[in-house]
């Protein structure tokens, strides 16, 4: 799960410089970055009750 997470972030990392560079619309950053946040916390809630 820890694998899971770190991807999550790395992909947060990319669409952060994708938005700073002004590649996509910025709609299109956020919706992607919204969806990513809410799967970055059911991992972490995951990875909680599995300890």
């Amino acid at each position: 799960m820890e694998f899971a997470l770190g991807s999550s972030y790395e992909l947060e990392t990319q669409l952060v410089v994708i938005d700073e560079l002004k590649l996509v619309g910025d709609y299109s950053v956020s919706f992607i970055m919204n969806q990513l946040n809410g799967e970055q916390k059911m991992i972490n809630s995951l990875i909680s009750k599995l300890k």
